[in-house]
């Protein structure tokens, strides 16, 4: 018994260090409707399972006690086999339970679909993100401004994502703000999100929640909610080429165009992986694959800098998207990207 009681608090204890590992239970301080949401309606379904699990471990630990071997004023029945209440109870109530979670899960699921505009006084901001290896690209196509592991935009307004990734399948996660989206090669997704204030100093947490990879760790970005003034004024300190004059952490560059963007993938492989590749390639294969690994260099074990960029390369968004498409390979999609290009401009 003495064992049991030093496990079970050994359990309880190891729970409550792993619940604040993360610090701030983040999903249940939201800081935008959509977060709010989707957090009440995962509390609400944990209450309404509580409501068959705690009696469930209650007449557990109840019925031990009732019926140890000691006790011998226990009701003893042998050729017991059935009970129409005991019946109504087990099935009865977790049907009820079932049905209402049934309810909250379809109203919830229209109501917080990350595809539906949020209502708002206040025009969207549009932003398109791509999933690179290792890092999340910001494009703003209105602005035509974009960083690299920073996303920055005002407070109580609606900001309109479109996600796509140029490699492997990722996951977007702002818990503060909004649910998961995953941004896949050759698909857009959309997620929109609002903050209801601005954010602390270092911005809101935000990540990769999908393993793509050895370096998908590092993937991480801050997410910051500032003024209406701030907002505008941190475009026009990066349009200038003078964004670090905002954050000085960042590094300020001019033009991401496809040259530019090539240049932001990182490698896949360790730097000890890449020294045995090239130092045991025999064969022509061998050597390409090594010569490959090695331009591209070792996955990252940092996240990339915070990056501006003072200009964009329009359709460079939808670019990445063509490259992916089944039906790209050996066709002419110049005429498609000029008309994208040109939406933009409008």
């Amino acid at each position: 018994m003495r064992q049991t009681t030093l496990a079970v608090l050994s359990l309880s204890m190891m729970a409550a260090l792993l619940t604040g590992c993360g610090g701030d239970l983040v999903l249940l301080n939201s800081k935008g409707p959509v977060a709010a949401g989707q957090s009440s309606l995962m509390m609400t379904a944990i209450y309404l399972m509580l409501l068959v699990v705690i009696p469930s471990i209650i007449m557990a630990l109840w019925f031990g006690w009732k019926y140890r071997a000691s006790n011998k004023d226990a009701d003893y029945k042998p050729t017991w086999a059935h009970s129409t209440a005991i019946e109504i109870v087990v099935w009865g109530i977790p049907v009820i339970i079932i049905g209402i979670l049934a309810v909250l899960t379809w109203v919830g699921s229209h109501k917080y679909d990350p595809y539906k505009p949020l209502e708002s006084d206040k025009a969207p901001l549009t932003v398109q993100v791509i999933a690179e290896q290792f890092k999340w690209i910001f494009i703003y196509p209105e602005q035509s401004i974009a960083t690299v592991n920073e996303l920055r935009f005002p407070e109580k307004t609606p900001v309109n994502l479109r996600l796509t990734s140029n490699f492997t399948m990722n996951s977007f996660f702002i818990p503060a703000l909004s649910g998961q989206i995953y941004a896949m090669a050759g698909m857009q997704t959309h997620l929109h999100l609002l903050s209801d204030e601005t954010s602390p100093a270092e911005g809101y947490r935000g990540f990769s929640s999908n393993y793509s990879g050895y370096g998908f760790s590092q993937m991480r970005f801050r997410a910051h909610a500032v003024t209406d003034a701030q907002f505008a004024e941190w475009v026009a300190s990066v349009k200038a080429g003078k964004g670090n004059s905002v954050n000085p952490e960042a590094v300020q560059k001019t033009v991401l165009d496809k040259a530019e963007f090539a240049t932001l993938r990182d490698g896949n492989r360790s730097a000890h992986q890449i020294k045995v590749m090239n130092e045991t390639a025999r064969t022509d294969l061998e050597k390409k694959l090594a010569a490959t690994a090695k331009a591209e260099g070792p996955y990252p074990t940092k996240p990339h800098p915070v990056t501006y960029y003072s200009s964009v390369e329009q359709g460079l968004f939808e670019s990445v998207i063509n490259t992916y498409m089944s039906n790209y390979h050996g066709a002419d999609h110049s005429a498609s990207e000029a008309h994208a290009t040109a939406s933009q401009g409008e």
